[in-house]
């Protein structure tokens, strides 16, 4: 049975892994799986090695990227469709919001044309979504529109996370329950496990003192993740004279970078905080860290949570999109500032005090949050399995067959 999966690109990030993942050879032993994708825009960063190491060869469409151009795209709608009817797939899987819509289409119009022939089965994985946050109030009503509109002729819509599905569901009613089902995402993640005996050999390359308390924040720099909240908050730490043993490590890039280097020199921070760029090789760079701090204003289902969890680093992360989902959303204990929640600290978005104050706790209380850190750890590897990930589409696709 053939499967034609669709991603916008291949950037470093959960989809990334995802859609990899369900072109590799784990899922071939079951189905034929081909793996569609567009090109990485420049300063992201690209997990086409990932895609060579687990033996998958993306077909590269080049106007399928990030950029929205109306003539790319319809020359992007006219190559989906040609690779869709070339390779026969019983089902399309779209990823992203540009693929899941060019993607969509392109199997509409077939269907439409093959009115007394065997349709294609179409699956849409929401990994986060543009509803808000993104994009000005009308610019975000019209993506709801669209997404409600092709939800309508859409099989199946997966979401990541309980909170997501609420989204889709209840607050921006894309789709109907009957067409909606939860499934995880799921990694590899027994380098994590042991990254911690690279702590000394890389906090020797990157920081200035071996004892320095070293929180991390990895993904991209961009506006949705709020990265200036961090900068903020170790400027607030430096005037509340309490900067001195933290050190501050960015992994990751973006079109931001330039500018978060800039502001880090002119608030007098720089000393403090490493910007490391992408790095292929992560387990290494989370065993360096004490714990990661998480400031976007909206998150699907956040990789980086789940890989430092697994990691057994602590975490301070605002209340967004499926963090709670991750976290949990119990109270333990309620700071002035900030919520301890099972398996981690929660802040509102947007809210400096909060950061800095999570960090100091963080920094004074190092043996009060192992039991947070151990029930974490427990949490992930049970559920974000990357064998339970291919078990659960399979199944979702034989319910489909």
């Amino acid at each position: 049975m053939r499967i034609l999966s669709i991603i916008a690109r291949l950037n470093i990030g959960g989809p990334a892994i995802y859609a990899i993942f369900l072109s590799g050879p784990d899922i071939e032993q079951t189905y034929r799986s081909t793996l569609v994708s567009g090109q990485v825009s420049p300063g992201e960063g690209d997990m086409t090695y990932l895609a060579q190491e687990k033996g998958v060869k993306p077909v590269i469409v080049r106007e399928l990227g990030r950029e929205i151009s109306p003539l790319n795209d319809f020359f992007c709608f006219i190559a989906l469709r040609r690779i869709i009817k070339k390779n026969h797939p019983l089902i399309v899987h779209t990823h992203t919001a540009k693929a899941g819509t060019l993607g969509r289409l392109a199997v509409f119009s077939i269907n439409f044309a093959r009115a007394n022939h065997r349709k294609i089965k179409t699956v849409h994985t929401f990994h986060g979504h543009v509803f808000h946050s993104y994009f000005g109030r009308f610019k975000s009503m019209a993506f709801r529109l669209i997404e409600r509109c092709l939800a309508k002729g859409t099989d199946r819509i997966v979401v990541l996370s309980s909170s997501q599905r609420r989204d889709i569901e209840f607050k921006f009613r894309i789709a109907s329950p009957k067409k909606i089902r939860i499934v995880p995402l799921g990694f590899d993640l027994g380098p994590f496990k042991e990254c911690d005996k690279y702590r000394h050999e890389i906090r020797s390359q990157i920081l200035p003192s071996n004892d320095l308390f070293c929180l991390g924040m990895i993904g991209r720099l961009t506006a949705i993740k709020n990265n200036h909240l961090l900068l903020e908050a170790v400027s607030k730490l430096k005037r509340w004279k309490n900067l001195k043993g933290f050190h501050f490590l960015i992994i990751g890039d973006g079109e931001l970078r330039q500018e978060l280097e800039e502001k880090a020199l002119a608030m007098g921070i720089d000393d403090h905080i490493t910007f490391t760029g992408w790095q292929r090789d992560l387990p290494p760079f989370y065993g360096a860290l004490d714990g990661v701090v998480l400031t976007s204003r909206n998150e699907g289902t956040p990789v980086a949570l789940i890989e430092a969890m697994a990691a057994g680093k602590s975490i301070i992360s605002t209340r967004v999109g499926g963090v709670e989902d991750l976290l949990g959303s119990a109270m333990i204990e309620r700071d002035k500032n900030f919520t301890f929640v099972p398996r981690g600290i929660l802040i509102p978005s947007g809210d400096v005090d909060a950061l800095a104050r999570a960090m100091i706790y963080l920094r004074e209380n190092k043996k009060k949050i192992i039991p947070m850190v151990t029930r974490a750890r427990n949490f992930v590897m049970k559920n974000f399995s990357k064998e339970r990930l291919i078990n659960d589409i399979c199944s979702l696709y034989k319910e489909l067959m």
